[in-house]
């Protein structure tokens, strides 16, 4: 190709010009004749290649290639296309290279088929557009679609303002993103997508690093194949993972879920607000925290802090390298630590709280069945000290102190007796209990030796029983003397039966002289019912025996008057004076013997048992006496319907069966 050419300003036309590199752009008027002629040449030259530009001015001609209106604008190129605007603003652009078209004012279109169509936008490649104001797309096929965008790359697409994207098929989408990669893409509101296939998608995303994906609002993803997939969710480290919102996961191959958090190598924080910090560390379950290298919390609301720890059961805790916890509630804090079953607590190195609702305190310390307590094991134990009086009462359920114990010992002591004390090991030492029967040295023993030696009720007779070893009866001595009365209860004693028995005895003997004396006035009676006047329904009777007559003698002289009814004598009969006088003397006999008899009956009154209808029974009151001895007395019948007096010799086989 001749070079003898170039493009040169014409300030004559206003225009570039195609002038050959000798001829000068200024010179006396000698010269413009040669400016011409070399002007031909170079145009000459250029249609060989078939190539031709034209610089016009607004009323210049337009020829087969380059087109354009106005001045100032440069259109370079087969079918080239600067648009030169006419208004008072100006705006000339310029068209380089095969079908470059410069549509938007001051664009530039370098390269073929390029296209700047935004106000002072660039496009420069093959293919490439810049439809953004003052937009710039630079390489092949790029396009800056948005105002003030940049597009750098093959491919390269930079659609929202202010955004960038540099790199082999870089994409940005929304305003302010930012692509730097080949295939990155930033598709949110000032969103960040760096290295090759790294992809923020949402708005204020970030993605740095290859293949990294930000996939959320304002979820940052840093390191090759990292993944923030949730709202502000933070991944930091090849193939991290932070898949819900919130989530935070920085280390290799972290992995958290929903506001969860793991920081670590190989970290999983898989459940809803757990932690994980550490490598390795793993918070399986929600509200979970694992703390420290390889340590586990495996179970709901579980905490594992530590190296190679687990916690294994729901809001259970296990606190200390290598410590372990397997139950509901647990907790196991020191090292390789372990509580293995729900509400368990071990505190204290190698400590195992292995039953239920047991605690094992301090190193070494191992309690296995459920519900305990222990301070040490079976060939170390501790002691509790410093501990503070306990409450003691019915409901309490407070631990006591030595001295409390020691109180309690020492009360028991006092009140057992027999010499027992408290020896150093807090032991009440044995009482000596001297008895009757010998020396006891326990309170059981004591009582069977008590036993043996007292009156025991006997459950079938319904009554006490004085049997003694092998004899069924015995005797009780020294018995006080009982109360004797109509409501007394009491025992009596010998003396008092004694009494009794004298007291009946002397009854006895007196019932018997009243029985004789009640024989001798039944018998006066009769001899006197013989002998004796007797009515015999109308008058008194003579009749004596077998005789229907018989004298009155001895009687006492009548009354002789009108109106006397006396009987009169023989004498009176007589003579009146004698035999009153006679009668006299009889009557007043006669009124002395009745007088004896009336004495004898009414001694039988005073000397009988007689019915008392108040009280209703015989009464025994003799004279002034209240009460009196009832003496012989024969047996009573005893039997249950038997209504029989009983003599004192049965009462006292009664009272000795009673003391037997």
């Amino acid at each position: 190709m001749n070079k003898i050419f170039k493009v040169i300003w014409n300030p004559a036309t206003g225009s570039y010009t195609v002038a050959s590199e000798t001829a000068k752009s200024r010179g006396k008027k000698s010269g413009r004749s040669k400016l011409l002629i070399s002007a031909l040449v170079a145009g000459g030259m250029l249609s060989s290649f078939g190539v031709q530009a034209q610089a016009g001015r607004d009323n210049g001609q337009g020829v087969n290639y380059g087109q354009g209106t106005g001045t100032g604008w440069v259109a370079i190129g087969e079918d080239a296309k600067a648009n030169s605007f006419t208004d008072t603003g100006g705006g000339s652009s310029t068209a380089v290279g095969y079908h470059a078209t410069a549509d938007g004012r001051w664009s530039t279109a370098l390269g073929a088929k390029t296209h700047s169509l935004g106000e002072a936008s660039v496009a420069l490649g093959i293919n490439t557009t810049s439809a953004g104001e003052r937009s710039l797309a630079i390489g092949a096929s790029a396009t800056s679609t948005g105002g003030f965008s940049i597009a750098l790359g093959r491919y390269a697409n930079s659609t929202g303002e202010f955004s960038i994207a540099q790199g082999d098929y870089a994409e940005t989408g929304a305003d302010d993103a930012i692509a730097f990669g080949r295939e990155s893409k930033a598709l949110g509101i000032m969103s960040i997508a760096l290295g090759a296939t790294a992809n923020a998608s949402k708005e204020y995303a970030m993605a740095l690093g290859a293949s990294s994906a930000a996939s959320a609002a304002n979820a940052i993803a840093v390191g090759r194949n990292s993944a923030a997939a949730g709202v502000d969710s933070l991944a930091f480290g090849r193939q991290s993972a932070a898949n819900a919102a919130n989530a935070i996961a920085m280390g290799a191959e972290s992995k958290a879920a929903e506001n969860a958090t793991a920081v670590g190598t190989n970290a999983e924080a898989n459940g809803l607000n757990s932690i994980a910090l550490g490598s390795g560390s793993i918070a399986d379950v929600d509200n979970t925290i694992a703390l420290g290298n390889q340590s586990q919390a495996v179970a709901a609301g579980a905490i594992a802090i530590g190296q190679g720890n687990k916690a294994d059961g729901a809001n259970a805790i296990a606190l200390g390298n290598g410590s372990i916890t397997g139950g509901v509630n647990a907790i196991a804090l020191g090292q390789g630590s372990y509580a293995g079953l729900e509400n368990g607590t071990a505190i204290g190195a190698q400590a195992s709280a292995q039953g239920k609702n047991s605690v094992a305190l301090g190193a070494g310390s191992v309690a296995t069945d459920a519900d305990t307590v222990s301070v040490g094991n079976t060939t170390a134990q501790r002691q509790i000290v410093n501990m503070a009086a306990g409450d003691i009462s019915t409901t309490s359920t407070d631990a006591i102190n030595g001295s409390q114990l020691y109180a309690i010992s020492k009360s028991v002591a006092d009140n057992l007796g027999g010499g027992a004390t408290v020896n150093a090991q807090g032991v009440v030492t044995s009482p000596n209990y001297r008895l009757k029967s010998g020396i006891f040295g326990t309170v059981g023993d004591a009582l069977t030796g008590l036993d043996n030696n007292t009156l025991q009720w006997d459950s079938l007779k319904k009554a006490y029983s004085a049997a003694h070893g092998t004899d069924t009866t015995s005797t009780i001595t020294n018995v006080k003397d009982g109360a004797i009365s109509d409501t007394s209860k009491d025992a009596v004693n010998g003396s008092q039966l004694k009494t009794t028995n004298d007291n009946v005895a002397t009854n006895t003997a007196n019932i018997t002289t009243n029985t004789n004396s009640i024989n001798t006035l039944t018998d006066s009676v009769g001899d006197l019912k013989d002998d004796a006047l007797l009515w015999n329904g109308t008058a008194f009777s003579a009749a004596h025996g077998t005789d229907a007559t018989s004298k009155i003698t001895n009687v006492k002289d009548g009354d002789l008057t009108a109106g006397s009814t006396d009987a009169v004598n023989g004498s009176q009969l007589k003579t009146t004076n004698d035999a009153v006088a006679a009668n006299t003397t009889n009557i007043a006999t006669n009124t002395t013997n009745i007088t004896n008899l009336t004495d004898a009956v009414d001694s039988l009154g005073d000397d009988s048992l007689l019915w008392n209808a108040t009280a209703g029974a015989f009464s025994a009151a003799h004279g002034t006496d209240a009460t009196s001895k009832i003496t012989n007395v024969k047996d009573g019948d005893l039997t249950a319907g038997s209504t029989d007096a009983v003599n004192g010799s049965q009462l006292k086989t009664t009272n000795d069966a009673v003391a037997a």
